[in-house]
């Protein structure tokens, strides 16, 4: 077995040619390149049901590499014909899920291809967010829409009822459509999902509020006040659309300035929990030098 090992390290050093620096050049694109393609093929299946089977081949592979190792034979002979023929059953099997990761690698362009953040994800959902709202509007059916900033609100979540769906224009407006039983109250977004829908939220005093809003924005100015979240309003009366934060409420917006309220807060929620990471890493690293 420790023959096998020192054999399998020195095929992998062999690998690595780092006899020039051109060499080394190549093969940190080469690295970079496979670091990227995983990253994208994982994005495109991981809310898929092909995700649960590439988690299967990855526990398969492992099993073979140790069956290798330990010179298993049977199990070696079982695993290798397996993944051989499997694969091709699994091209079969996921041809739909193959063809629509294909489409979607033709339609975007370079610079959403290596853009791994999440600015991507959260300018769809914004958009599906603001054609829902914009539909409500002028149809005048209320809504009250809760996005989660960095301060959780788990105990409204788990109040009102398990969703966990993707935001979609369709689902918010068939939600608070009046003829369905989740209508009432609040849905809370989290982590681009709808996470819940039926949520009470605390109300703010009446003596903060402006006299001609109702329940609606008092409960959307109630949350702000004790979370950080954003929280989207339409009336049921009038249609206007209102955006609440921190207290503060913006109303009569049009789709377009929404859009530009709700994307410009959330890269500065990115942007604070990225310093707040920096500090606390500073901390521990100081705490560290401190124990030594």
């Amino acid at each position: 077995m420790s023959e096998k090992v020192i054999g399998l390290f020195k095929d992998i050093v062999a690998a690595f040619d780092l006899s020039s620096p051109l060499r080394v050049f190549l093969l940190v694109v080469d690295i970079a390149l496979v670091a990227v393609i995983i990253y994208y093929i994982y994005t495109l299946i991981r809310q898929t049901r092909a995700f649960q089977i590439f988690k299967g081949i990855a526990i398969l592979l492992g099993l073979l590499a140790v069956s290798e190792l330990l010179n298993l034979t049977i199990l070696k002979f079982i695993l290798t014909n397996f993944l051989t023929y499997g694969m091709i059953l699994i091209i079969i099997v996921f041809q739909p899920e193959l063809r629509s990761a294909l489409e979607k690698l033709g339609r975007r362009n370079i610079s959403q291809f290596f853009d791994f953040d999440d600015k991507i994800r959260d300018k769809q959902v914004v958009s599906e967010i603001v054609k829902a709202v914009e539909i409500m509007s002028l149809k005048k059916i209320g809504a009250l829409i809760v996005i989660e900033q960095s301060t959780k609100i788990n105990d409204i979540v788990r109040e009102g009822v398990d969703l966990s769906a993707k935001v979609s224009s369709e689902l918010v407006q068939t939600i608070f459509n009046p003829r369905t039983p989740l209508h009432d109250g609040a849905i809370i977004i989290e982590n681009n999902e709808i996470k819940a829908a039926k949520c009470v939220l605390p109300l703010a005093s009446e003596n903060i509020v402006p006299k001609n809003v109702g329940t609606r924005h008092r409960a959307a100015i109630g949350v702000s006040e004790v979370s950080d979240a954003l929280v989207i309003v339409v009336s049921e009366e009038t249609g206007t659309i209102s955006f609440v934060e921190d207290g503060k409420m913006k109303r009569d917006l049009t789709g377009e300035k929404l859009t530009s309220i709700l994307l410009r807060s959330f890269d500065n929620n990115r942007e604070r929990i990225k310093v707040a990471k920096a500090k606390d890493k500073l901390a521990k690293g100081k705490e560290k030098d401190k124990n030594k």
